[in-house]
């Protein structure tokens, strides 16, 4: 498509199947401003003699055409996505969530009360260290996965008077999806991934209605669509 210069064709293709390789684009790039450049220069030459001469001319030149990830026997790059709780969750959607309450929402007396809330939390029935309260609210900026960890299971018993009704509603989903990603066994997989589908729905939406914009711009917020065929892979399904 891009040798014969149909932009408009490429960014439609990618816009319905939701693709685009950097690889493949760097290349459609080049072939776009060459085909332009061919027409305009040849006028008379026909379409498919212009095709033809770009196909010779992009054989020859070196390097990778396209993400050698797409030969790898077995694996589809738009499907099989890395998702891995860390990073997507912990260091993903609490991270944009503590950071989007700590920054937009609470005064200093809002910071004060929670550290008060968080450092009076009863942790007896939960596989936490102690909380350092203090700590994480001075360097609420720098906080780490077991920082967020054990946000995920006690911020929503202390943040119901300094925040709105959608930001509490965007707390309990994360808890809830947390709840489910970190079950220790699965009895029925099909039941545990229609639940598993239904929680990342609730925290879409919850984050819809509170920052709609960083579902847009954040990967990660993203990748939660895949987390319920990550579970089958490795169920073994």
């Amino acid at each position: 498509m891009a040798m014969r210069g149909d932009e408009k064709g490429i960014e439609e293709l990618q816009r319905a199947t939701g693709t685009k390789d950097k690889v493949a684009q760097c290349w459609i790039d080049v072939l776009l401003k060459r085909a332009d450049y061919l027409h305009r220069a040849s006028p008379r030459h026909s379409k498919a003699d212009i095709v033809s001469e770009i196909q010779t001319w992009f054989n020859q030149q070196p390097g990778e055409k396209s993400n050698p990830l797409l030969d790898i026997t077995g694996l589809d790059p738009s499907q099989d996505m890395p998702v891995e709780l860390l990073h997507t969750i912990l260091l993903g959607v609490m991270k944009y969530i503590w950071h989007f309450l700590n920054t937009s929402q609470w005064s200093e007396t809002d910071q004060h009360l929670l550290t008060i809330w968080l450092q009076l939390t009863d942790i007896s029935g939960l596989t936490v260290p102690p909380i350092r309260a203090g700590y994480m609210i001075q360097y609420k900026n720098n906080l780490i996965g077991k920082h967020f960890k054990m946000l995920m299971q006690v911020l929503i018993f202390h943040v119901h008077k300094i925040c709105t009704p959608e930001q509490f509603t965007l707390v309990k989903a994360a808890s809830d999806l947390g709840a489910q990603l970190w079950v220790p066994e699965i009895d029925d997989m099909d039941y545990y991934l229609e639940q598993l589908k239904i929680a990342v729905a609730n925290l879409l939406d919850a984050f819809d209605t509170v920052d709609p914009l960083r579902i847009l711009v954040k990967i990660k917020l993203h990748l939660l669509a895949h987390f319920p065929d990550e579970y089958k892979t490795w169920s073994g399904e």
